[in-house]
């Protein structure tokens, strides 16, 4: 197997731009379901095109899309074939990256969501969302946006297959595990055409395209970033890219119409993406920031503004309150989330980190120890 390396910047140097690329992803998530929520607060409300917009190009998808992308582009190459225990030191660290924060948000998102406005959301539908498996047992999510960590724990453990597999490092069989989703997800798109259905992908379908661009953001890395991939390999993914970019909005955008068209927002999410880590790499402190508190943006989001929505209710009709530009709505909500989320991730999300950091180190020294004592008992044995 080929070794991951994370080419000519040192392994553990952040990798800044891509810092900023996931807080702009985590602002538009942001931007689409603020706008979508507090457009229609009042009749007098102004700047409605900023919902429009938002809703057109599907702000919130190409937001989902590139954080798929880095993910295709860190997550890899953070498993070290070479040291004990990769994979049970990639899954612990994973696990106490995701899950505490995770679970407040859980507790957060079912107040704000359910129990302020007197709709139901009992124990037993808190105690299933805390294992991230509620869509199996048809619960319904404190959170639309879970689904999404649900895409990422799928991809953590195809990477681990893959690194079992012998496979994780090898460029052109990543490109070709893409390709092949890629090509099912299209494959999709032309019987609804035949069929005449709308262009509303399947579950299976769209697991396959969200996959599809993560495998799609490692082997970008290795070819731009690492290297030393062959030229088969690189006109492969550029193919790819092309298909994405332009063969698919332009196929289906005649047949489909721009609502509800998936292939635009991938588009455009997988087009941010090549500029934020090739083109306009943003390396500034304020984005640095967003971006390690992006998490913690994206899982209370929801929070702030479904609170915020329920208490514009006790708000009369005519009140300045109910007339505001969207974008002030927008950027309060911003505002406030942005200071929740550094909240939450100073006190949650990086001591799980470190956390996970101490616990994976543990695991790797146990293992480690258990390998090496049949070796030393062995030649305990022959000295006898």
């Amino acid at each position: 197997m080929e070794p991951l390396s994370a080419g000519p910047a040192c392994a553990h140097e952040r990798l800044r731009h891509i810092d900023a690329l996931r807080g702009i992803a985590a602002l538009l998530v942001l931007w689409r379901h603020v706008a979508d929520a507090f457009v229609d607060i009042g009749p007098q409300v102004t700047g409605r095109w900023i919902a429009q917009w938002a809703d057109m190009v599907d702000a919130g998808r190409i937001g989902v899309v590139a954080f798929f992308l880095i993910s295709g582009f860190v997550i890899p190459f953070s498993i070290d074939p070479d040291r004990p225990a990769p994979i049970g030191t990639f899954l612990i660290k994973r696990f106490f990256r995701i899950y505490p924060a995770y679970w407040l948000s859980v507790l957060f998102g079912a107040a704000s969501g359910y129990w302020i406005w007197q709709r139901h959301f009992g124990a037993g539908d808190v105690l299933v969302n805390l294992t991230l498996l509620q869509d199996f047992f048809g619960i319904p999510a404190a959170e639309g946006v879970y689904w999404t960590l649900l895409v990422e724990w799928g991809f953590y453990f195809l990477c681990v297959l893959l690194l079992l597999a012998r496979s994780l490092g090898n460029a052109r069989r990543l490109l070709a595990i893409s390709v092949v989703l890629t090509a099912v997800f299209s494959i999709g798109l032309f019987m609804q055409w035949r069929t005449g259905r709308s262009s509303v992908a399947t579950t299976l379908e769209f697991a396959c395209l969200n996959f599809s661009m993560m495998f799609a953001g490692t082997v970008y890395r290795m070819v731009f970033v690492v290297g030393g991939s062959d030229a088969w390999t690189r006109r492969g993914l550029c193919a790819l890219f092309a298909w994405h970019l332009l063969v698919l909005p332009c196929a289906t955008l005649p047949l489909f119409g721009m609502e509800g068209n998936s292939t635009v927002p991938y588009a455009l999410g997988l087009l941010l993406f090549i500029a934020g880590t090739s083109i306009l790499k943003i390396r500034s402190r304020l984005f640095g920031w967003l971006g390690r508190i992006s998490y913690s943006i994206y899982l209370f989001h929801p929070v702030v503004f479904m609170t915020l929505l329920w208490a514009m209710q006790f708000v009369p009709q005519a009140s300045v309150l109910r007339a505001q530009h969207l974008g002030v709505y927008l950027l309060v909500n911003v505002a406030i989330t942005i200071v929740f989320a550094d909240v939450i991730y100073r006190c949650v999300e990086r001591p799980g980190i470190e956390w996970g950091r101490r616990m994976s180190r543990r695991w790797a020294k146990r293992v480690a120890k258990e390998r090496s004592a049949p070796s030393a008992a062995g030649t305990r044995l022959l000295a006898d």
